[in-house]
């Protein structure tokens, strides 16, 4: 909510939020929490797992999980793409495109996933691979087809620009109705076979993210609409956020410092976050709500809060990630701003994509601001979480933006 103001005082200190693929960052976004990153999982639990790397059930996608690149060891998992399967007349392209959204990472390698319901291909008989001592079959003429995996040459055109880059394909899994194949293994002249059952009871990845408390949502569309409030702001609140919005003013009008007002606000902000912390189940009231949502319309409590967010402290970021998700679905749209921008960069460091790109487009629709639009072109470019910490503990870089 910006107002219009001459510089160098505490008004114009006052501003908005700011100023396809959908990626993943790894789970804990790259700091002390991502420790584990997918070290030593095999393709077997990874699989069992695409629901929490993701943030809910896949379906009928391509997803690609890439190892190692920049500064993480080659077997640390980096990066999560997924997008919807397309018909097969677009496999080269989808394959390029999805392989280049990795290209400035560099990776090692990656796991090829394709999560479908489809039924085995028929395909004509091909010579068995003499390298695998497969022995030919004995009724091509009676059945000149035989069943593969389903999307065979999506998941080659996939290798293939994976060889380009430089990546190993550590294997490439079909999973479909609770069991998965390794495309590798799956001979067209033997058949598919029944394949083997997923066991996330026994994914050391599922295991993880349920220590974490991390929310897989029944579908995409469910994780999109925690960024997308339903209920209208209730009268009271909005009366209240009024209240508090033109008391911000009168004391600005007087003469107000902006130290003071942004040590205030800030202070505000900070209450809130604390009664957030993991474990609380008390609901903020309407003043607390509204102050720290009034506080965050000033330029320097949002760079602060911006700041916060991009640390490191576990505890901390679960309060403050809570906080901002409860003013952006409480706060009336021209306060909701900055707390949808902090919920979309939040997401996005702790590795959801999917809600950082929804939290950070509803920021831009309840106030366009540079800062916003800036984070959430980082976001879809895949920038590394470090990257945008960096940036954003960076107060000279805060205040150019």
């Amino acid at each position: 909510m910006q107002r219009p103001a001459p510089p160098h005082t505490a008004r114009g200190a006052r501003g908005g939020a700011g100023g396809c693929v959908e990626g993943r960052a790894p789970p804990g976004g790259g700091h002390r929490r991502g420790g584990e990153g997918g070290a030593g999982a095999g393709p077997a639990e990874f699989a069992a797992a695409l629901p929490e790397l993701l943030g809910f059930p896949p379906v009928e996608s391509l997803v690609l999980l890439f190892l190692g690149g920049g500064d993480r060891p080659d077997r640390r998992m980096s990066l999560t793409l997924r997008l919807d399967l397309l018909p097969a007349e677009h496999d080269a392209e989808v394959a390029r495109q999805v392989v280049a959204r990795a290209e400035a990472l560099r990776p090692w390698g990656a796991l090829v996933f394709v999560v479908s319901e489809d039924p085995d291909d028929q395909v004509v008989l091909v010579r068995p691979d003499p390298r695998r001592g497969t022995p030919p079959r004995t009724d091509v003429l009676d059945r000149p087809t035989v069943p593969d995996l389903p999307r065979r040459s999506l998941v080659h055109a996939v290798i293939e620009e994976l060889s380009a880059l430089g990546a190993q394909t550590v294997d490439a899994v079909l999973v479909r109705n609770g069991r998965w194949w390794s495309y590798p293994d799956v001979v067209p002249a033997t058949g598919a076979g029944p394949g083997t059952p997923l066991d996330p009871d026994t994914s050391r990845l599922t295991g993880i993210a349920a220590l974490r408390g991390e929310v897989v949502d029944p579908d995409r569309d469910a994780v999109v609409a925690r960024a997308w409030p339903t209920r209208p702001t209730s009268a009271e609140l909005a009366h209240v956020c009024r209240r508090a919005d033109a008391a911000l003013d009168v004391r600005i009008a007087r003469g107000a410092s902006l130290e003071e007002l942004v040590d205030e606000g800030w202070a505000a902000v900070r209450r809130a976050v604390a009664a957030c912390a993991p474990g609380s189940r008390t609901q903020l009231g309407d003043d607390a709500l509204a102050r720290a949502g009034v506080a965050l319309t000033l330029v320097p409590v949002r760079d602060r809060a911006l700041a916060l967010t991009a640390g490191d402290d576990d505890d901390l970021l679960a309060a403050a990630e809570a906080l901002w998700a409860d003013l952006n679905a409480r706060l009336p749209d021209e306060l909701a701003a900055v707390p949808a921008l902090l919920l979309g960069l939040s997401a996005w460091l702790r590795g959801a994509g999917v809600l950082a790109v929804a939290a950070l487009e509803r920021s831009l629709v309840c106030e366009p601001t540079s800062m916003a639009e800036l984070v959430l072109q980082a976001v879809v470019a895949n920038t590394e979480p470090q990257v945008l910490r960096a940036v954003l503990t960076d107060p000279e870089d805060l205040r150019a933006a």
